[in-house]
């Protein structure tokens, strides 16, 4: 467990996934995808780039029935519950986190949160924090776990350099089917972010799973070339993404065939959310420290909504603000929930 060790151990664990990643991206990259190279530059504006055209939704699998559906969830427990849930002959883990604030009475937002690759739901948990968050609001946390790939690392499927034979689309919708069956949860507030892989397959959801999510947060992550180009973003999204301007792991320019460049991210949900070209708000400077923040703003889109663009200058692959790192940058954690806080499935909350 995580738990049992000091900072420093868990920090470490968390760079040998992220040097993992590294390597796997290099040996992609020189077997012909193309170097995207570090990016230093903020956003631009492109307002020629039209969005990608959606691709015809594929029909939708009928959901298994509740009786084909198992768990060793029991209805309202509070506390942080290692959870499992079976479906298909398929068994899935996961980690939820209900804070003592909750209130079963009235429905309550629902916050996923995806590790990155060859990382685990433990450690998400963990170094991309949201708990002090939901205490605070009493909002319920889940932290779903990835399957491994072929090499034993785990990952999220979200197509292109992940993509495998496992639904992971499929385990999310059933893990939102089975948490409102259990728990008193808003189905217009519910949200998804992650770290890298898992900021990736925010994206994802957004695209695949439309219709269930009201905004969602990538921290570290982009899209891949496959869930960019068919994307099926039938309704505005609010999208805020966190990015560090020297991350080489997910580089600010994209990698060729494999991730596109943030810019191009960033334009596209501008576009599908109808989105004004942005406003460059005043950089979040604080004396003394070596990260600053330039904050995006896309306003006046559809339904009232927004979209945030937080680029930090001097932050490499992070969780900003997390309790691992030793650089002063705006927290994340909270920045998200700020975010999601203004937000249901039909735009603006009234």
């Amino acid at each position: 467990m995580i738990l049992s060790h000091n900072k420093l151990e868990f920090k470490e664990m968390y760079k040998k996934n992220i040097i993992f990643l590294s390597l796997l991206i290099f040996t992609i990259s020189s077997c012909g995808g193309g170097g995207g190279g570090s990016a230093t530059e903020a956003p631009q504006q492109n307002s020629n780039t039209p969005a990608p055209a959606p691709a015809p939704a594929p029909a939708p699998s009928p959901p298994p029935s509740p009786s084909s559906v198992t768990s060793n969830l029991v209805a309202q427990a509070k506390g942080t519950i290692n959870g499992e849930i079976s479906y298909k002959d398929i068994n899935r883990e996961f980690i939820l986190y209900v804070p003592s604030s909750y209130d079963s009475s009235a429905k309550q937002p629902l916050i996923f949160n995806f590790h990155g690759y060859g990382s685990n739901a433990n450690e998400q948990m963990n170094y991309g924090d949201l708990r002090s968050q939901s205490d605070a609001n009493g909002f319920i946390l889940v932290h779903p776990e990835a399957l491994d790939d072929i090499g034993g690392t785990s990952y999220w499927n979200m197509g292109g350099w992940t993509i495998s034979a496992h639904d992971d689309l499929e385990f999310i919708d059933n893990l939102i089917n089975l948490l409102m069956d259990k728990y008193s949860v808003n189905a217009e507030r519910i949200y998804s972010t992650g770290m890298s892989n898992g900021g990736f397959f925010s994206f994802h959801l957004a695209c695949n799973l439309n219709a269930s999510f009201a905004a969602i947060a990538s921290v570290t992550g982009s899209m891949s070339y496959e869930t960019f180009e068919n994307c099926n973003a039938r309704k505005p999204t609010p999208v805020l993404q966190i990015h560090g301007s020297i991350d080489t792991v997910v580089p600010y320019n994209g990698i060729e065939s494999i991730m596109k460049p943030v810019s191009d991210v960033i334009e596209y949900w501008k576009l599908n959310n109808g989105c004004d070209d942005f406003i460059l708000s005043s950089p979040d400077v604080l004396p003394g420290v070596t990260s600053w923040t330039e904050t995006y703003l896309f306003e006046n889109c559809l339904n009232g909504t927004q979209n945030i663009h937080l680029y930090v200058q001097g932050a490499r692959h992070i969780w900003p603000g997390s309790i691992y790192e030793r650089i002063n940058s705006p927290n994340a954690s909270q920045r998200i929930w700020d975010f999601f806080s203004k937000y249901d499935i039909n735009g603006v909350i009234q």
